[in-house]
Protein backbone atom coordinates (compact mmCIF):
# COMPACT_ATOMS: atom_id res chain seq x y z
CA UNK A 1 0.00 0.00 0.00
CA UNK A 2 3.05 2.27 0.46
CA UNK A 3 6.86 2.34 0.54
CA UNK A 4 7.01 2.31 4.35
CA UNK A 5 6.13 -0.04 7.15
CA UNK A 6 2.68 0.52 8.69
CA UNK A 7 1.09 -0.23 12.04
CA UNK A 8 -2.56 -0.77 12.84
CA UNK A 9 -4.23 2.18 14.51
CA UNK A 10 -7.35 1.76 16.60
CA UNK A 11 -10.61 2.29 14.73
CA UNK A 12 -11.46 5.03 17.23
CA UNK A 13 -8.33 7.05 16.27
CA UNK A 14 -9.91 10.55 16.00
CA UNK A 15 -8.53 11.55 12.58
CA UNK A 16 -9.67 8.25 11.03
CA UNK A 17 -13.10 8.68 12.57
CA UNK A 18 -13.26 12.20 11.11
CA UNK A 19 -12.19 10.95 7.66
CA UNK A 20 -14.90 8.29 7.68
CA UNK A 21 -17.46 10.93 8.65
CA UNK A 22 -16.50 13.44 5.94
CA UNK A 23 -15.19 11.17 3.16
CA UNK A 24 -16.84 7.83 3.90
CA UNK A 25 -13.43 6.08 4.14
CA UNK A 26 -9.88 6.54 5.46
CA UNK A 27 -7.60 7.62 2.58
CA UNK A 28 -4.55 5.43 2.02
CA UNK A 29 -2.37 8.55 2.15
CA UNK A 30 -3.03 8.79 5.88
CA UNK A 31 -2.92 5.05 6.56
CA UNK A 32 0.58 5.13 5.02
CA UNK A 33 1.70 7.48 7.82
CA UNK A 34 0.54 5.30 10.72
CA UNK A 35 4.08 5.28 12.17
CA UNK A 36 3.50 8.93 13.12
CA UNK A 37 -0.05 9.26 14.49
CA UNK A 38 0.66 12.76 15.86
CA UNK A 39 1.53 13.92 12.35
CA UNK A 40 -1.72 12.49 11.00
CA UNK A 41 -3.63 14.47 13.63
CA UNK A 42 -1.82 17.68 12.62
CA UNK A 43 -2.53 17.08 8.92
CA UNK A 44 -6.17 16.30 9.65
CA UNK A 45 -6.46 19.61 11.48
CA UNK A 46 -5.18 21.56 8.46
CA UNK A 47 -7.40 19.58 6.08
CA UNK A 48 -10.45 20.25 8.27
CA UNK A 49 -9.79 24.01 8.36
CA UNK A 50 -8.71 24.51 4.77
CA UNK A 51 -10.82 21.99 2.88
CA UNK A 52 -13.77 20.69 4.86
CA UNK A 53 -14.91 23.86 6.60
CA UNK A 54 -16.91 25.95 4.11
CA UNK A 55 -16.58 29.70 4.50
CA UNK A 56 -15.68 31.96 1.59
CA UNK A 57 -15.28 29.17 -0.98
CA UNK A 58 -17.59 26.19 -1.41
CA UNK A 59 -16.31 22.63 -1.04
CA UNK A 60 -16.84 22.06 -4.78
CA UNK A 61 -14.67 25.05 -5.71
CA UNK A 62 -11.93 23.84 -3.40
CA UNK A 63 -12.03 20.31 -4.79
CA UNK A 64 -11.87 21.72 -8.33
CA UNK A 65 -8.64 23.50 -7.46
CA UNK A 66 -7.25 20.32 -5.94
CA UNK A 67 -8.23 18.25 -8.99
CA UNK A 68 -6.83 20.71 -11.54
CA UNK A 69 -3.49 20.94 -9.72
CA UNK A 70 -3.26 17.20 -9.20
CA UNK A 71 -3.75 16.73 -12.95
CA UNK A 72 -1.18 19.43 -13.79
CA UNK A 73 1.27 17.66 -11.46
CA UNK A 74 0.34 14.30 -13.05
CA UNK A 75 -0.32 12.83 -9.61
CA UNK A 76 -2.50 9.76 -10.07
CA UNK A 77 -3.30 9.36 -6.38
CA UNK A 78 -4.61 12.90 -5.92
CA UNK A 79 -6.42 12.97 -9.28
CA UNK A 80 -8.30 9.80 -8.33
CA UNK A 81 -9.13 11.07 -4.83
CA UNK A 82 -10.46 14.47 -5.88
CA UNK A 83 -12.28 13.07 -8.92
CA UNK A 84 -14.13 10.77 -6.54
CA UNK A 85 -14.89 13.59 -4.10
CA UNK A 86 -16.37 15.78 -6.82
CA UNK A 87 -18.39 12.86 -8.14
CA UNK A 88 -19.87 12.35 -4.67
CA UNK A 89 -20.65 16.10 -4.57
CA UNK A 90 -22.70 15.71 -7.75
CA UNK A 91 -20.35 17.09 -10.42
CA UNK A 92 -20.98 15.36 -13.78
CA UNK A 93 -18.24 13.12 -15.19
CA UNK A 94 -17.98 15.22 -18.37
CA UNK A 95 -17.23 18.33 -16.32
CA UNK A 96 -14.61 16.48 -14.27
CA UNK A 97 -12.79 15.28 -17.38
CA UNK A 98 -12.79 18.83 -18.74
CA UNK A 99 -11.22 20.14 -15.52
CA UNK A 100 -8.49 17.50 -15.76
CA UNK A 101 -7.61 18.17 -19.40
CA UNK A 102 -8.40 21.89 -19.89
CA UNK A 103 -10.52 23.82 -17.43
CA UNK A 104 -10.95 26.58 -20.04
CA UNK A 105 -13.26 24.27 -22.00
CA UNK A 106 -15.36 23.37 -18.96
CA UNK A 107 -18.76 24.97 -18.48
CA UNK A 108 -17.59 27.17 -15.64
CA UNK A 109 -18.31 30.82 -14.96
CA UNK A 110 -15.62 33.39 -15.86
CA UNK A 111 -15.09 33.97 -12.15
CA UNK A 112 -14.41 30.27 -11.51
CA UNK A 113 -12.07 30.07 -14.51
CA UNK A 114 -10.14 33.07 -13.19
CA UNK A 115 -9.84 31.35 -9.82
CA UNK A 116 -8.50 28.15 -11.40
CA UNK A 117 -6.03 30.10 -13.54
CA UNK A 118 -4.69 31.83 -10.42
CA UNK A 119 -4.42 28.56 -8.49
CA UNK A 120 -2.60 26.78 -11.32
CA UNK A 121 -0.12 29.63 -11.73
CA UNK A 122 0.54 29.79 -7.99
CA UNK A 123 0.79 26.04 -7.59
CA UNK A 124 3.04 25.46 -10.58
CA UNK A 125 4.97 28.70 -11.13
CA UNK A 126 4.77 30.46 -7.79
CA UNK A 127 7.90 32.67 -8.07
CA UNK A 128 6.21 34.51 -10.96
CA UNK A 129 3.13 35.44 -8.91
CA UNK A 130 2.74 39.10 -8.00
CA UNK A 131 0.14 41.53 -6.75
CA UNK A 132 -1.06 41.96 -10.35
CA UNK A 133 -2.36 38.38 -10.34
CA UNK A 134 -5.03 39.39 -7.85
CA UNK A 135 -6.44 42.12 -10.10
CA UNK A 136 -8.51 39.73 -12.30
CA UNK A 137 -9.84 38.00 -9.19
CA UNK A 138 -10.98 41.31 -7.74
CA UNK A 139 -12.58 42.21 -11.06
CA UNK A 140 -14.62 38.99 -10.92
CA UNK A 141 -15.87 39.79 -7.42
CA UNK A 142 -13.59 37.61 -5.31
CA UNK A 143 -12.87 39.24 -1.94
CA UNK A 144 -9.83 38.89 0.34
CA UNK A 145 -11.33 35.99 2.28
CA UNK A 146 -12.00 34.06 -0.94
CA UNK A 147 -8.54 34.76 -2.33
CA UNK A 148 -6.91 33.71 0.95
CA UNK A 149 -8.80 30.42 0.82
CA UNK A 150 -7.69 29.90 -2.79
CA UNK A 151 -4.06 30.38 -1.72
CA UNK A 152 -4.52 27.96 1.18
CA UNK A 153 -6.13 25.27 -0.98
CA UNK A 154 -3.35 25.63 -3.56
CA UNK A 155 -0.74 25.18 -0.83
CA UNK A 156 -2.65 22.13 0.44
CA UNK A 157 -2.66 20.68 -3.10
CA UNK A 158 1.13 20.89 -3.29
CA UNK A 159 1.42 19.33 0.15
CA UNK A 160 -0.80 16.38 -0.80
CA UNK A 161 0.91 15.81 -4.15
CA UNK A 162 4.37 15.78 -2.58
CA UNK A 163 3.39 13.53 0.31
CA UNK A 164 1.44 10.99 -1.76
CA UNK A 165 4.40 10.67 -4.14
CA UNK A 166 6.85 10.29 -1.29
CA UNK A 167 5.00 7.58 0.64
CA UNK A 168 3.94 5.74 -2.54
CA UNK A 169 0.24 5.87 -1.66
CA UNK A 170 -1.94 3.53 -3.74
CA UNK A 171 -5.16 5.15 -5.09
CA UNK A 172 -8.23 4.45 -2.97
CA UNK A 173 -10.38 3.88 -6.09
CA UNK A 174 -9.83 2.75 -9.63
CA UNK A 175 -7.13 5.13 -10.92
CA UNK A 176 -8.27 7.84 -13.30
CA UNK A 177 -6.34 8.29 -16.52
CA UNK A 178 -4.47 11.59 -16.89
CA UNK A 179 -4.35 12.81 -20.51
CA UNK A 180 -0.88 13.38 -21.95
CA UNK A 181 -1.85 16.90 -23.04
CA UNK A 182 -2.88 18.19 -19.61
CA UNK A 183 -2.88 21.98 -19.50
CA UNK A 184 0.37 22.86 -17.73
CA UNK A 185 2.49 24.89 -20.14
CA UNK A 186 4.60 27.64 -18.50
CA UNK A 187 3.69 29.92 -21.39
CA UNK A 188 0.14 30.12 -20.06
CA UNK A 189 1.34 31.72 -16.85
CA UNK A 190 3.63 34.64 -17.75
CA UNK A 191 5.48 36.59 -15.11
CA UNK A 192 3.77 39.80 -14.07
CA UNK A 193 6.94 41.33 -12.72
CA UNK A 194 6.84 39.83 -9.24
CA UNK A 195 9.99 41.71 -8.27
CA UNK A 196 8.20 45.01 -8.85
CA UNK A 197 5.41 44.37 -6.37
CA UNK A 198 5.58 44.15 -2.61
CA UNK A 199 3.30 42.41 -0.22
CA UNK A 200 1.45 41.30 1.66
CA UNK A 201 -1.19 41.11 -1.05
CA UNK A 202 -4.26 40.56 1.16
CA UNK A 203 -5.62 42.37 4.16
CA UNK A 204 -5.20 40.91 7.64
CA UNK A 205 -6.53 41.56 11.12
CA UNK A 206 -4.17 42.79 13.84
CA UNK A 207 -4.05 40.27 16.67
CA UNK A 208 -2.17 40.42 19.96
CA UNK A 209 -0.25 37.41 21.23
CA UNK A 210 -1.75 38.12 24.64
CA UNK A 211 -5.19 37.19 23.33
CA UNK A 212 -4.42 34.93 20.35
CA UNK A 213 -2.87 31.64 21.49
CA UNK A 214 -1.05 30.74 18.23
CA UNK A 215 0.84 34.05 18.26
CA UNK A 216 1.81 33.49 21.89
CA UNK A 217 3.07 30.06 20.87
CA UNK A 218 5.18 31.43 18.00
CA UNK A 219 6.63 34.15 20.22
CA UNK A 220 7.54 31.62 22.89
CA UNK A 221 9.11 29.07 20.52
CA UNK A 222 10.75 31.36 17.94
CA UNK A 223 11.12 34.68 19.74
CA UNK A 224 8.96 36.43 17.13
CA UNK A 225 5.71 35.98 15.20
CA UNK A 226 6.52 35.10 11.56
CA UNK A 227 4.83 37.36 9.03
CA UNK A 228 3.51 34.34 7.13
CA UNK A 229 1.10 33.71 10.02
CA UNK A 230 0.26 37.35 10.60
CA UNK A 231 -0.92 37.50 6.97
CA UNK A 232 -3.56 34.77 7.54
CA UNK A 233 -5.50 36.26 10.44
CA UNK A 234 -8.68 36.44 8.37
CA UNK A 235 -8.75 32.71 9.11
CA UNK A 236 -7.68 32.29 12.76
CA UNK A 237 -8.76 28.65 12.71
CA UNK A 238 -6.23 27.94 9.95
CA UNK A 239 -3.46 29.68 11.89
CA UNK A 240 -4.33 27.52 14.91
CA UNK A 241 -4.11 24.37 12.77
CA UNK A 242 -0.79 25.48 11.30
CA UNK A 243 0.60 26.19 14.78
CA UNK A 244 -0.36 22.65 15.81
CA UNK A 245 1.39 21.30 12.73
CA UNK A 246 4.53 23.33 13.51
CA UNK A 247 4.54 21.92 17.02
CA UNK A 248 4.15 18.32 15.86
CA UNK A 249 6.09 18.31 12.60
CA UNK A 250 8.96 20.72 13.26
CA UNK A 251 9.49 21.05 17.00
CA UNK A 252 9.09 17.40 18.00
CA UNK A 253 12.50 15.67 17.98
CA UNK A 254 11.34 12.08 18.23
CA UNK A 255 13.23 10.79 15.19
CA UNK A 256 14.94 13.56 13.20
CA UNK A 257 16.76 16.37 15.00
CA UNK A 258 15.59 19.96 14.79
CA UNK A 259 18.74 20.87 12.84
CA UNK A 260 18.00 18.15 10.28
CA UNK A 261 14.45 19.41 9.87
CA UNK A 262 15.49 23.05 9.53
CA UNK A 263 18.08 21.99 6.95
CA UNK A 264 15.35 20.27 4.92
CA UNK A 265 13.23 23.42 5.11
CA UNK A 266 16.22 25.49 3.99
CA UNK A 267 17.28 23.30 1.05
CA UNK A 268 13.75 22.91 -0.34
CA UNK A 269 12.97 26.61 0.09
CA UNK A 270 16.14 27.50 -1.83
CA UNK A 271 15.20 25.06 -4.61
CA UNK A 272 11.78 26.71 -4.78
CA UNK A 273 13.39 30.19 -4.94
CA UNK A 274 11.63 31.23 -1.75
CA UNK A 275 13.73 34.04 -0.28
CA UNK A 276 11.34 34.52 2.67
CA UNK A 277 11.62 30.94 3.94
CA UNK A 278 15.37 30.81 3.29
CA UNK A 279 15.85 33.93 5.44
CA UNK A 280 13.69 32.51 8.24
CA UNK A 281 15.36 29.11 8.37
CA UNK A 282 18.88 30.50 8.03
CA UNK A 283 18.05 32.54 11.12
CA UNK A 284 16.61 29.47 12.88
CA UNK A 285 19.80 27.49 12.20
CA UNK A 286 21.91 30.42 13.41
CA UNK A 287 19.93 30.43 16.67
CA UNK A 288 20.80 26.74 17.05
CA UNK A 289 24.51 27.39 16.73
CA UNK A 290 25.00 26.97 12.98
CA UNK A 291 27.09 29.80 11.55
CA UNK A 292 25.69 32.12 8.89
CA UNK A 293 28.30 30.88 6.44
CA UNK A 294 27.36 27.24 7.03
CA UNK A 295 23.62 27.89 6.72
CA UNK A 296 24.21 29.87 3.52
CA UNK A 297 26.22 26.96 2.13
CA UNK A 298 23.43 24.50 2.94
CA UNK A 299 21.05 26.69 0.95
CA UNK A 300 23.40 27.23 -1.97
CA UNK A 301 24.82 23.70 -2.29
CA UNK A 302 24.41 21.33 0.63
CA UNK A 303 26.83 18.85 -0.95
CA UNK A 304 29.65 21.32 -0.22
CA UNK A 305 28.45 22.09 3.32
CA UNK A 306 30.10 20.81 6.48
CA UNK A 307 27.55 18.04 7.03
CA UNK A 308 27.78 14.32 7.72
CA UNK A 309 27.42 12.18 4.61
CA UNK A 310 24.21 10.74 6.05
CA UNK A 311 22.71 14.24 6.35
CA UNK A 312 23.77 15.07 2.80
CA UNK A 313 21.97 11.92 1.64
CA UNK A 314 18.90 13.01 3.60
CA UNK A 315 18.87 16.38 1.83
CA UNK A 316 19.50 14.73 -1.55
CA UNK A 317 16.42 12.60 -0.93
CA UNK A 318 14.23 15.58 0.02
CA UNK A 319 15.48 17.61 -2.93
CA UNK A 320 14.78 14.84 -5.45
CA UNK A 321 11.22 14.49 -4.19
CA UNK A 322 10.69 18.20 -4.74
CA UNK A 323 12.40 18.81 -8.07
CA UNK A 324 11.97 15.42 -9.77
CA UNK A 325 8.78 13.83 -8.40
CA UNK A 326 8.14 11.90 -11.62
CA UNK A 327 11.41 10.01 -11.08
CA UNK A 328 10.75 9.28 -7.43
CA UNK A 329 10.10 5.61 -6.62
CA UNK A 330 10.59 3.00 -3.92
CA UNK A 331 14.26 2.57 -4.86
CA UNK A 332 14.83 6.21 -3.91
CA UNK A 333 14.57 5.22 -0.25
CA UNK A 334 17.49 2.79 -0.40
CA UNK A 335 20.31 5.36 0.03
CA UNK A 336 18.72 6.47 3.30
CA UNK A 337 18.33 2.91 4.53
CA UNK A 338 22.00 2.25 3.71
CA UNK A 339 22.88 5.18 5.96
CA UNK A 340 20.85 3.63 8.76
CA UNK A 341 17.74 5.81 8.63
CA UNK A 342 14.63 4.09 9.99
CA UNK A 343 11.20 4.15 8.37
CA UNK A 344 10.10 6.65 11.02
CA UNK A 345 12.96 9.01 10.10
CA UNK A 346 12.26 8.61 6.39
CA UNK A 347 8.57 9.36 6.96
CA UNK A 348 9.46 12.49 8.94
CA UNK A 349 11.66 13.57 6.04
CA UNK A 350 8.77 13.09 3.60
CA UNK A 351 6.41 15.06 5.83
CA UNK A 352 8.96 17.88 6.32
CA UNK A 353 9.51 18.12 2.55
CA UNK A 354 5.76 18.23 1.90
CA UNK A 355 5.18 20.78 4.65
CA UNK A 356 7.94 22.97 3.22
CA UNK A 357 6.20 22.98 -0.16
CA UNK A 358 2.99 23.95 1.65
CA UNK A 359 4.70 26.89 3.38
CA UNK A 360 6.58 27.98 0.25
CA UNK A 361 3.41 28.06 -1.83
CA UNK A 362 1.53 29.85 0.92
CA UNK A 363 4.17 32.56 1.33
CA UNK A 364 4.45 33.27 -2.39
CA UNK A 365 0.69 33.44 -2.71
CA UNK A 366 0.44 35.91 0.17
CA UNK A 367 3.47 37.98 -0.85
CA UNK A 368 4.72 38.07 2.74
CA UNK A 369 7.77 40.25 3.36
CA UNK A 370 10.82 38.73 5.13
CA UNK A 371 11.04 38.79 8.91
CA UNK A 372 14.83 39.27 8.64
CA UNK A 373 17.00 41.02 6.06
CA UNK A 374 17.68 38.23 3.53
CA UNK A 375 21.32 37.27 3.09
CA UNK A 376 20.44 35.27 0.00
CA UNK A 377 18.30 36.75 -2.78
CA UNK A 378 16.97 33.93 -4.95
CA UNK A 379 15.87 34.61 -8.50
CA UNK A 380 15.01 32.35 -11.45
CA UNK A 381 17.44 32.45 -14.33
CA UNK A 382 16.09 34.27 -17.41
CA UNK A 383 15.97 31.03 -19.39
CA UNK A 384 13.75 29.19 -16.92
CA UNK A 385 10.42 29.64 -15.24
CA UNK A 386 10.81 28.30 -11.73
CA UNK A 387 7.99 26.20 -10.37
CA UNK A 388 6.99 23.77 -7.71
CA UNK A 389 6.47 20.10 -8.46
CA UNK A 390 7.19 20.18 -12.19
CA UNK A 391 7.46 16.59 -13.35
CA UNK A 392 9.99 17.52 -16.03
CA UNK A 393 11.98 19.80 -13.78
CA UNK A 394 15.70 19.36 -13.25
CA UNK A 395 17.65 20.93 -10.40
CA UNK A 396 17.25 24.64 -10.98
CA UNK A 397 19.92 27.25 -11.35
CA UNK A 398 19.77 29.93 -8.68
CA UNK A 399 21.17 33.43 -8.69
CA UNK A 400 22.20 33.88 -5.07
CA UNK A 401 23.26 37.25 -3.78
CA UNK A 402 23.92 38.15 -0.17
CA UNK A 403 22.66 41.62 0.64
CA UNK A 404 21.63 42.67 4.16
CA UNK A 405 20.41 46.02 2.77
CA UNK A 406 17.49 44.60 0.80
CA UNK A 407 14.83 45.51 3.37
CA UNK A 408 15.96 49.11 4.17
CA UNK A 409 16.42 49.85 0.45
CA UNK A 410 12.87 48.66 -0.21
CA UNK A 411 11.62 50.85 2.63
CA UNK A 412 13.36 53.92 1.19
CA UNK A 413 11.95 53.18 -2.25
CA UNK A 414 8.55 53.03 -0.58
CA UNK A 415 8.97 56.50 0.89
CA UNK A 416 10.50 55.79 4.33
CA UNK A 417 13.17 58.51 4.67
CA UNK A 418 14.30 57.27 8.10
CA UNK A 419 15.48 54.06 6.47
CA UNK A 420 17.88 56.06 4.30
CA UNK A 421 19.45 57.48 7.44
CA UNK A 422 20.03 53.89 8.56
CA UNK A 423 21.79 53.19 5.26
CA UNK A 424 23.98 56.27 5.69
CA UNK A 425 24.99 55.20 9.19
CA UNK A 426 25.70 51.66 8.00
CA UNK A 427 27.88 52.64 5.03
CA UNK A 428 29.38 56.05 5.84
CA UNK A 429 32.67 54.57 7.04
CA UNK A 430 33.15 52.48 3.91
CA UNK A 431 32.25 55.38 1.61
CA UNK A 432 34.55 57.75 3.50
CA UNK A 433 37.54 55.39 3.41
CA UNK A 434 36.95 54.71 -0.28
CA UNK A 435 37.00 58.42 -1.01
CA UNK A 436 40.07 59.00 1.15
CA UNK A 437 41.72 56.19 -0.77
CA UNK A 438 40.98 57.91 -4.07
CA UNK A 439 41.50 61.54 -3.10
CA UNK A 440 44.19 61.22 -0.43
CA UNK A 441 42.65 64.16 1.41
CA UNK A 442 40.29 63.77 4.40
CA UNK A 443 38.58 67.13 3.94
CA UNK A 444 37.84 66.50 0.26
CA UNK A 445 36.67 62.99 1.14
CA UNK A 446 34.12 64.34 3.62
CA UNK A 447 32.72 66.74 1.03
CA UNK A 448 32.63 63.98 -1.60
CA UNK A 449 30.85 61.68 0.86
CA UNK A 450 27.98 64.16 1.09
CA UNK A 451 27.77 64.27 -2.71
CA UNK A 452 27.84 60.47 -2.87
CA UNK A 453 24.89 60.01 -0.53
CA UNK A 454 22.95 62.79 -2.27
CA UNK A 455 23.44 61.08 -5.64
CA UNK A 456 22.50 57.72 -4.13
CA UNK A 457 19.27 59.14 -2.73
CA UNK A 458 18.39 60.82 -6.02
CA UNK A 459 18.91 57.63 -8.02
CA UNK A 460 17.75 54.99 -5.52
CA UNK A 461 14.54 54.56 -7.46
CA UNK A 462 16.65 53.22 -10.35
CA UNK A 463 18.41 50.64 -8.15
CA UNK A 464 17.07 47.19 -9.15
CA UNK A 465 19.16 44.91 -6.95
CA UNK A 466 21.33 43.47 -9.72
CA UNK A 467 24.29 43.98 -7.37
CA UNK A 468 24.54 44.50 -3.64
CA UNK A 469 23.53 47.96 -2.50
CA UNK A 470 26.95 48.47 -0.92
CA UNK A 471 28.63 47.71 -4.25
CA UNK A 472 26.35 50.15 -6.05
CA UNK A 473 27.05 52.80 -3.41
CA UNK A 474 30.83 52.32 -3.58
CA UNK A 475 30.69 52.63 -7.36
CA UNK A 476 28.98 56.02 -6.95
CA UNK A 477 31.65 57.02 -4.42
CA UNK A 478 34.52 55.95 -6.69
CA UNK A 479 33.04 57.82 -9.66
CA UNK A 480 32.54 60.91 -7.51
CA UNK A 481 36.12 60.76 -6.23
CA UNK A 482 37.53 60.10 -9.68
CA UNK A 483 35.71 63.08 -11.14
CA UNK A 484 37.21 65.31 -8.45
CA UNK A 485 40.65 63.97 -9.32
CA UNK A 486 40.05 64.72 -12.98
CA UNK A 487 39.00 68.24 -12.11
CA UNK A 488 42.09 68.69 -9.97
CA UNK A 489 44.72 67.28 -12.34
CA UNK A 490 45.23 64.85 -15.15
CA UNK A 491 45.25 61.27 -13.91
CA UNK A 492 44.97 57.87 -15.54
CA UNK A 493 41.37 56.67 -15.47
CA UNK A 494 40.49 54.15 -12.81
CA UNK A 495 38.16 52.61 -15.37
CA UNK A 496 40.91 51.52 -17.74
CA UNK A 497 40.05 47.86 -18.18
CA UNK A 498 43.37 46.82 -19.63
CA UNK A 499 45.44 44.25 -17.77
CA UNK A 500 48.48 45.88 -16.24
CA UNK A 501 51.90 45.21 -17.74
CA UNK A 502 55.09 44.74 -15.75
CA UNK A 503 56.58 48.00 -17.00
CA UNK A 504 57.38 50.87 -14.70
CA UNK A 505 57.67 49.11 -11.32
CA UNK A 506 60.13 46.57 -10.00
CA UNK A 507 60.27 45.80 -6.27
CA UNK A 508 63.77 46.44 -4.93
CA UNK A 509 63.44 45.73 -1.20
CA UNK A 510 62.99 41.96 -0.97
CA UNK A 511 64.34 41.29 2.52
CA UNK A 512 62.20 39.21 4.89
CA UNK A 513 60.02 41.08 7.36
CA UNK A 514 59.95 40.50 11.09
CA UNK A 515 57.72 37.56 12.03
CA UNK A 516 55.80 39.88 14.33
CA UNK A 517 55.72 43.57 13.29
CA UNK A 518 54.01 44.39 16.58
CA UNK A 519 57.26 43.55 18.37
CA UNK A 520 58.65 46.63 16.62
CA UNK A 521 55.58 48.87 16.80
CA UNK A 522 52.30 49.06 18.68
CA UNK A 523 49.07 48.18 16.86
CA UNK A 524 48.12 51.81 16.49
CA UNK A 525 51.57 52.67 15.13
CA UNK A 526 51.36 49.83 12.61
CA UNK A 527 47.92 50.98 11.48
CA UNK A 528 49.03 54.60 11.11
CA UNK A 529 52.16 53.55 9.25
CA UNK A 530 50.25 51.36 6.79
CA UNK A 531 47.53 53.97 6.20
CA UNK A 532 50.11 56.70 5.60
CA UNK A 533 51.86 54.63 2.96
CA UNK A 534 48.61 53.52 1.33
CA UNK A 535 47.73 57.20 0.88
CA UNK A 536 51.04 57.76 -0.91
CA UNK A 537 50.29 55.15 -3.61
CA UNK A 538 49.02 56.24 -7.03
CA UNK A 539 45.22 56.61 -6.91
CA UNK A 540 44.42 53.69 -9.21
CA UNK A 541 46.30 51.29 -6.92
CA UNK A 542 45.34 53.00 -3.69
CA UNK A 543 41.61 52.61 -4.20
CA UNK A 544 41.93 48.90 -5.03
CA UNK A 545 43.82 48.26 -1.78
CA UNK A 546 41.23 50.24 0.16
CA UNK A 547 38.34 48.19 -1.25
CA UNK A 548 39.99 44.76 -1.13
CA UNK A 549 42.22 44.86 1.95
CA UNK A 550 40.63 47.47 4.18
CA UNK A 551 36.93 47.26 3.32
CA UNK A 552 37.13 43.51 2.56
CA UNK A 553 35.07 43.62 -0.63
CA UNK A 554 35.33 40.54 -2.83
CA UNK A 555 37.18 40.64 -6.15
CA UNK A 556 33.88 40.67 -8.03
CA UNK A 557 32.40 43.45 -5.85
CA UNK A 558 35.52 45.60 -6.14
CA UNK A 559 35.66 45.17 -9.90
CA UNK A 560 31.98 46.07 -10.22
CA UNK A 561 32.36 49.13 -7.98
CA UNK A 562 35.29 50.46 -10.03
CA UNK A 563 33.96 49.44 -13.43
CA UNK A 564 37.03 47.26 -14.06
CA UNK A 565 37.41 43.81 -15.48
CA UNK A 566 38.48 41.15 -12.98
CA UNK A 567 41.92 40.59 -14.61
CA UNK A 568 42.68 44.34 -14.42
CA UNK A 569 41.45 44.48 -10.82
CA UNK A 570 43.64 41.53 -9.80
CA UNK A 571 46.66 43.01 -11.55
CA UNK A 572 46.26 46.39 -9.84
CA UNK A 573 45.68 44.71 -6.51
CA UNK A 574 48.88 42.70 -6.81
CA UNK A 575 50.90 45.71 -7.97
CA UNK A 576 49.48 47.90 -5.23
CA UNK A 577 50.43 45.31 -2.61
CA UNK A 578 53.95 45.08 -4.01
CA UNK A 579 54.28 48.87 -3.94
CA UNK A 580 53.01 48.97 -0.37
CA UNK A 581 55.34 46.19 0.72
CA UNK A 582 58.24 47.99 -0.95
CA UNK A 583 57.41 51.17 0.98
CA UNK A 584 57.01 49.36 4.30
CA UNK A 585 60.02 47.07 4.04
CA UNK A 586 62.47 49.45 5.75
CA UNK A 587 60.18 49.56 8.78
CA UNK A 588 59.44 45.83 9.16
CA UNK A 589 62.71 44.07 8.25
CA UNK A 590 65.21 42.74 10.79
CA UNK A 591 68.88 43.63 10.46
CA UNK A 592 71.69 41.08 10.74
CA UNK A 593 72.09 41.54 14.50
CA UNK A 594 68.38 41.36 15.17
CA UNK A 595 67.93 45.13 15.41
CA UNK A 596 65.28 47.00 13.40
CA UNK A 597 66.69 47.98 10.06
Amino acid sequence: MSYLRQVELDSSFPPFAAFREHFGFVPNLFRAQSLLPGVIEAEAGIAASVLIREQALSRIRKERILLALAAANRNAYCVTAHYQMLSLLGVPEKRLNEIISDYRQAGLSPADKALLYFALKLGRYSPSVSRKDFTPLLAHGWDDESMLEAVLVTALANFLCTLSTGVGAVPDFEPRQIPTDVLSSPGMYPSNGAEESSGPYLKAIQRSPDEFAPFAFFREKFGFIPNIFRAQTLRPDVVEAEASAIREVLLTEQFLTRVQKESILLVISAANLNTYCVAVHCEMLRAMGISMEDSDQIAVDHRQARLAESDKALLDFALKLTVQPSRFCREGLEPLRKHGFTDEQILETLVMTSFTNFLNTLQMGLGVTPDFPPRLILRPTPSKVANLLDNNRHPIEIDLQADPDTEPVARVQGGDLDAFEDLINRHSRRVYRTLVGILGNPDEARDAMQDTFLKAFQHLGDFQGRSKFSTWLVSIASNTGLQLLRDRKHVQSLHDDAVETDEGFRPQQIRAWSDDPEQLYSKSEVRTLVEDHVMKLPAKYRVVLVLRDIEQLSIEESAAALGLGIPALKSRHLRGRLMLREALTPHFTVAAKGEPA
